[in-house]
């Protein structure tokens, strides 16, 4: 249900942030009790074991991107998630998934932040795959 949920509304979405999107309400930032420092290596640590995710960079302090090929398409969108301090040793994960072409994207950015959510909350240190 929720699939189909994401995909009629990503009939005219193409950019979608955690916290902020109007289409998603639901996908909120994560808010991590941990500093920023820790939550930021847990976060380039999970992006290496997202599907398709390739060429990850931090590109300013605590900002990491990503490119993020789709399944079927392969269609290359942008991926960027950036810690900033919450508060005393918290953290504020917010997440934007955005296509580079077209003017919906079928609920595909919407997805990948609840993925990547979902990853980076179950995810324990020492969980990479060697390689």
């Amino acid at each position: 249900m929720l699939l189909l949920l994401l995909a009629c509304r990503g009939l005219t979405v193409n950019d979608v942030t955690s916290g902020s999107s109007e289409a998603y309400p639901e996908l909120k930032s994560i808010y991590a009790g941990e500093p920023p420092s820790i939550a930021f290596a847990r976060v380039e640590s999970v992006a290496l074991t997202m599907e398709g995710w390739d060429n990850c960079e931090v590109t300013d302090t605590r900002t990491l991107h990503c490119e993020a090929t789709t399944s079927f398409f392969e269609f290359v969108d942008d991926v960027w998630i950036t810690v900033e301090k919450a508060g005393p040793g918290t953290s504020r994960i917010i997440m934007r998934s955005a296509s580079r072409v077209g003017e919906g994207d079928l609920g595909a950015n919407a997805r990948r932040i609840h993925a990547f959510q979902q990853a980076y909350e179950s995810f324990t240190p020492g969980a990479l795959p060697e390689g």
